[in-house]
């Protein structure tokens, strides 16, 4: 928990005093929590879009109210990116699984000169994964269409950052 006692609403990371995400960087306004109270339903924004703090998006929805306000992880099916190239396998065990050329990701690509240094991330979220592009340089396809916002993805689709194509896999 963070120091300000809130969570981000996008993607569930600890907010600062000054109100700016830890793990995404969107600053929201000091107070606005991403969990609902407890007892009460987690909100969806029917998969469209990134929707806004407080409405339920992000990585809150990843977490189901236990006694005591206590959040703790749902259970997911293991699930990971594969590049049939190289046939390595990027586990996506977090949350927030970020991918780049930086050595800071969880999922580093440094030989495709092509992926940003903070190119994408993927999100486990609201029962599902979903892919977003951080503004990379080169942009982020899914089976072949460019995305413009955070996209809901499935078993088999082909995600390709920089020029590195990879198969997201359930398993």
């Amino acid at each position: 928990m963070s120091m300000s006692g809130t969570e981000c609403a996008r993607c569930g990371g600890a907010i600062d005093p000054e109100g700016r995400c830890s793990v995404c960087g969107i600053t929201q306004p000091i107070g606005v929590g991403a969990g609902p109270a407890p007892g009460m339903g987690l909100q969806a924004n029917g998969g469209q879009g990134q929707g806004q703090p407080g409405q339920g998006m992000g990585g809150a929805e990843l977490y189901a109210m236990q006694g005591g306000g206590r959040r703790e992880p749902k259970q997911a099916r293991p699930a990971f990116l594969f590049n049939k190239l190289t046939n390595d396998r990027f586990a996506l065990t977090q949350s927030v699984s970020k991918i780049g050329r930086d050595q800071t990701n969880n999922i580093s690509l440094t030989a495709d000169h092509y992926i940003s240094r903070h190119h994408a991330w993927v999100l486990q979220m609201q029962g599902g994964f979903w892919v977003e592009d951080l503004g990379s340089t080169n942009g982020t396809l899914l089976n072949g269409e460019i995305l413009t916002e955070r996209r809901q993805i499935f078993p088999g689709d082909r995600i390709t950052f920089g020029k590195t194509e990879m198969i997201f896999v359930l398993e």
